[in-house]
């Protein structure tokens, strides 16, 4: 039985970057999946603009579906101080409308994400004052810290840091 593919150049067959660019969307995509291990994503980005600049127009009309999923890879593995220089690409190839149009959709999946971790972590917070609240009633109507621990199947030591919240 075969292993399977390790790499994406495993997967897609082999054929030059002007063969890709001949397939608009698709070449697009598998543009990025060839050359998405490179290490200089500024560079890549600046070739893949340029090569794909007659096909950006085709992506605007479907909201830059290609361009927006690209950058989300890309901006996690792009180090902070590298974002200027990736702007600097964008600038150099898309129109303000255009750039503004994808950053926007961009910064709204962050968003979103930090507001998922918020309303996260919230909950996480009011469950540990709620048990909290729960075990000093507990104590308050006469419960050992003993007979709390048997109980509720804590640890004494958790019983304690959850006493000190407030």
């Amino acid at each position: 039985m075969k292993n399977p593919p390790n790499y994406v150049s495993d997967i897609l067959p082999p054929m030059s970057n002007d063969e890709i660019r001949l397939k608009k969307h698709l070449g697009m995509l598998e543009f990025m999946m060839k050359h998405i291990h490179q290490r200089d994503m500024i560079k890549l980005w600046d070739s893949f603009l340029e090569m794909f600049q007659h096909v950006i127009f085709l992506d605007k009309e479907k909201g830059f579906i290609y361009v927006k999923y690209f950058l989300y890879y890309t901006d996690a593995k792009l180090p902070q101080e590298k974002q200027a220089d990736l702007a600097q690409v964008l600038n150099k190839y898309l129109s303000e409308e255009e750039k503004d149009k994808i950053m926007r959709t961009v910064a709204r999946k962050y968003i979103e994400e930090g507001e998922a971790k918020g309303k996260f972590e919230g909950i996480k917070i009011g469950e540990v004052k709620g048990e909290a609240k729960l075990l000093k009633m507990m104590l308050v109507n006469g419960n050992s810290i003993e007979e709390i621990a048997r109980i509720t199947k804590l640890p004494v030591s958790r019983i304690f840091e959850l006493l000190k919240v407030e």
